[in-house]
């Protein structure tokens, strides 16, 4: 009988102790259901916040698992939320990060400008050196200071909203390098409208590059290489580069452009010829032809003006010239007809009178001058006796 009862009792703590498990197991599950539903909610509205026209888009960046290479994994299995580590600094490792760090870079985040800066070492030891700018989205969870350390990669990685990222590495907790998000863990299955929004704030938190940036991070920065936040509009010492838009792309669309994966239908890709297109070029060719027979005519017209004019110029040179001559000639005229004047006024000149002819002269001007005398001495005579007879009549 004790036996019986003993079992009895064991049995009965064995099936309290099931049960009891059971409603542990029961419990946790409960809980990590309530927690995933909590974790979706708060990522879907934080992401409609961000992008309130995109609905289907990524719903957050909040939430990832660990999983290994290209192995799909449960979207429900959230456990690794638990253990997201937060990589911040303090201040004193902050400081001595640009100087005594043995990782070859250093990365800084601008999330007002959405640019992603990487720095080298100078000879000094410093980390001054522009490397590399990335173009970049950030969001509303994104840190807005502090320094933090890399820590784990993943080759895809599952984010919150059941997407999932390309070359992803942890920056701290929740925050994320990766990809533009995708609907599977497939090369082929990108977000578009997701990716023309590079460069503007469009996750939840994670730094979204396109699949070439987030490679060359997840092959050249190794774990424990900083990252600092900080907000500012200057993009950096290397500008902003720009992305891609493919959304209007139907037949490429679905693949990041850099990916280098050689199935993406972007490599080789030619844009074809709309028909718009042709005409719009035709068009602009028939202008192009119009503009240079203008050009050409008014070309035309210019010489021809310019040989009216130098026809003038040599029309008004030739007058010029004629008048010249006119004058040239007036001149040689009036210069002959005054030397032949001349010639004969030297020719009529008397020839010069010699000293017998001046003597004989002179001779006949005392004789006419003696002539006179008598004349007049008559002519007084006579008055006199006129003079005389008169006075005597009377």
């Amino acid at each position: 009988m004790n036996r019986k009862k003993e079992l009895k009792i064991i049995v009965l703590l064995i099936s309290i102790l099931v049960i009891i498990s059971l409603v542990i197991i029961t419990t946790k599950k409960i809980i990590k259901n309530q927690k995933t539903e909590d974790s979706k909610i708060m990522s879907t509205f934080s992401e409609t916040v961000d992008e309130p026209n995109n609905v289907d888009e990524e719903s957050a960046d909040v939430a990832e698992d660990e999983d290994s290479e290209f192995e799909m994994v449960d979207p429900e299995d959230t456990s690794w939320d638990e253990e997201a580590e937060d990589t911040k600094v303090d201040e004193k490792e902050e400081k001595k990060a640009k100087t005594t760090s043995t990782a070859q870079y250093y990365i800084k985040i601008n999330y007002t400008s959405n640019v992603v800066t990487i720095y080298t070492k100078d000879a000094e030891g410093n980390y001054t050196v522009p490397v590399k700018a990335l173009v970049c989205s950030t969001g509303v969870a994104t840190p807005t200071s502090g320094v933090y350390k890399m820590s784990n990669k993943y080759r895809w990685h599952l984010l919150n909203g059941g997407v999932y990222g390309q070359y992803c590495t942890r920056i701290t907790g929740h925050i994320l390098f990766h990809s533009v998000p995708y609907s599977s863990n497939s090369p082929d299955s990108l977000k578009y409208t997701a990716y023309d929004k590079l460069g503007t704030k469009a996750s939840a938190g994670c730094i979204r590059l396109t699949v070439q940036d987030a490679m060359w991070i997840y092959n050249n920065c190794s774990s424990g290489t900083y990252v600092e936040f900080y907000g500012t509009s200057d993009p950096g010492p290397l500008g902003k580069p720009s992305a891609r838009k493919i959304s209007s792309n139907v037949e490429c669309r679905n693949w990041d452009p850099t990916d280098p994966d050689p199935k993406n239908p972007w490599n080789g890709y030619v844009e074809p010829v709309k028909t718009e297109n042709v005409q719009e070029v035709e068009k602009a060719e028939e202008k192009t032809v119009i503009k240079e027979e203008n050009t050409t005519s008014n070309k035309q017209n210019e010489s021809s003006n310019t040989q009216v004019e130098t026809n003038t110029e040599n029309s008004i040179n030739s007058n010029t010239t004629n008048n010249t001559n006119t004058s040239t000639n007036t001149d040689q005229k009036t210069e002959t007809n005054t030397n032949t004047n001349s010639s004969q006024n030297t020719n009529n000149e008397k020839p010069k009178e010699t000293n017998e002819d001046n003597t004989n002269k002179q001779i006949s001007n005392n004789q006419e001058k003696e002539d006179k005398d008598k004349n007049t001495n008559k002519e007084t005579t006579n008055e006199s006796d006129d003079l005389n007879n008169t006075v005597q009549n009377n």
